[in-house]
């Protein structure tokens, strides 16, 4: 038996919390009755012993005879005392007979006409009474004395039977405690057993694995939350060996190159110069490609990791967008496209990193003139509340709605010969979308084959400030 399991810790826990209330809830009842009980009997002595010295005369025969009849209705021990101590009454207490002196402490408390108050066990019969002495005066001077002795056994019987009850309640309600405390126990455990052993199917690699609590309490939370990291790593897992399947023939293709032309060369396997130089441009635009995929690794990599640099300042976005216009004009007017923007007038400054949002717009508009045959590309900018958008449109040959879900995917390409033609890595798209979550802003696209494509980019005021989805 595991007792550092949470049962065992969870249940001690419950029952000392019961031990906590109950005790001091048992305590103070007892007590309570206790108080009652006594100070009843004492008020009742007191007033009784008060009220018979006052109306007492000098003590003689007859009035002994009285008190003893007044013991039998009281049901208390009533003695009266001359001045000189002796008892005139008959009792049932063995110390306080008929013709004795009673003893002289309290004689000397009465002597000095002080009444008092103390418990008294009758040596003999061993029954406890509680005890009122009063001094009788009369016209000032000490005429004898009254003792009054009230049985509290009957008390201390009820008081002890209250106790036994208390002890009983406390157990009786320690064992229901116990039986509830395994319940609950057990109950609350449970799932955390079952979330454990699903965590540990997943960390041996069963990343199938479901941990079934419908609960609606953070328990139910938890356990969805393993279901989601499971779901997550098999996610990354299926990521992880496509990303590797997908670098590998990437890095084939130009390393296939590579290898072949370069021995074609050291054979001297060409005809002429002019054939030498083709398979030499080959050789260099395929080492470009391989140089620029691994940079593009490298970067998203960074951006992934959460460890890319952003070098934040103000910057104005009209003169970075004709910028990036600027790099793509000449390969556009080859094509014979039609590139044009318009800027809204008296953008405000951004604070942001200048140098990757013209990385992006010039990404997409690299992609944009690289995929468009004929037609126009247009790009505009615009204020919007905290951001300012800029959209991007061409009259390509657009994507397919069933491809637009995967677009911002490493190594997604639509049309995979054209990409590569276009000398392309895959990872443009993705770059582009990590560098925009970073900057915290967004990206949108629209497209149907065949009838172009639009990208619209939002990107804060400050890149500093984080946004919440409904802001965005």
């Amino acid at each position: 038996m595991n007792f550092k399991s949470v049962i065992w810790k969870l249940g001690l826990t419950i029952m000392i919390l019961f031990l906590i209330v109950l005790l001091p809830f048992g305590f103070s009842t007892y007590r309570i009755f206790s108080g009652v009980y006594s100070t009843q009997v004492h008020e009742n002595v007191n007033e009784l012993s008060l009220n018979l010295s006052k109306t007492s005369e000098a003590p003689n025969e007859n009035q002994a005879t009285f008190y003893e009849y007044l013991s039998t209705i009281t049901e208390k021990d009533i003695i009266l005392v001359d001045k000189d101590g002796k008892v005139l009454s008959n009792n049932n207490l063995s110390a306080f007979k008929k013709g004795k002196n009673i003893p002289k402490e309290l004689y000397l408390r009465l002597r000095e006409s002080k009444h008092f108050e103390r418990g008294y066990t009758d040596p003999k019969t061993k029954e406890y009474f509680f005890t009122v002495g009063r001094p009788i005066l009369e016209n000032g001077k000490f005429e004898g004395g009254i003792l009054v002795f009230s049985s509290i056994d009957a008390i201390h019987r009820s008081l002890h039977n209250v106790r036994n009850w208390i002890l009983i309640t406390i157990i009786g309600s320690i064992f229901l405690a116990l039986g509830y405390t395994l319940f609950v126990s057990k109950k609350l455990s449970s799932p955390l057993i079952k979330m454990e052993k699903a965590t540990r199917a997943i960390a041996r690699g069963n990343l199938e694995t479901k941990v079934n609590i419908t609960s609606k309490d953070e328990v139910g939370s938890l356990a969805q939350a393993i279901n989601d990291l499971s779901i997550e790593l098999n996610n990354y897992r299926k990521n992880r060996s496509e990303f590797l399947a997908n670098i590998s023939h990437e890095l084939r293709t130009p390393t296939s190159y590579l290898k072949g032309y370069a021995q074609l060369l050291k054979r001297h396997q060409y005809k002429n110069k002019e054939e030498l130089e083709s398979y030499s441009s080959i050789i260099e635009s395929e080492a470009e490609r391989l140089a620029k995929l691994i940079q593009d690794l490298f970067e998203l990599s960074k951006m992934e990791e959460g460890r890319l640099e952003l070098y934040l300042q103000h910057v104005d976005l009209e003169e970075i967008i004709e910028q990036s216009i600027k790099k793509v004009m000449l390969k556009a007017r080859e094509k014979n496209l039609d590139l044009s923007y318009n800027i809204q007038d008296e953008l405000p400054l951004i604070f942001s990193d200048g140098s990757r949002i013209e990385q992006v717009l010039f990404n997409l508009l690299e992609n944009a003139v690289n995929y468009t045959e004929k037609g126009s590309i247009y790009l505009s900018a615009w204020l919007e509340k905290d951001y300012i958008c800029v959209l991007i449109q061409d009259t390509g040959v657009g994507i397919p709605e069933d491809e637009l879900p995967f677009i911002f995917d490493r190594f997604h390409r639509v049309e995979k010969s054209r990409s590569r033609k276009m000398g392309g890595t895959g990872l443009g798209l993705s770059i582009v979308s990590e560098i925009i979550k970073l900057l915290q802003g967004n990206i949108e696209v629209q497209s149907k084959s065949q009838n172009g494509t639009s990208f619209l980019v939002r990107l804060p005021l400050d890149s500093t400030e984080e946004k919440s989805n409904d802001e965005i």
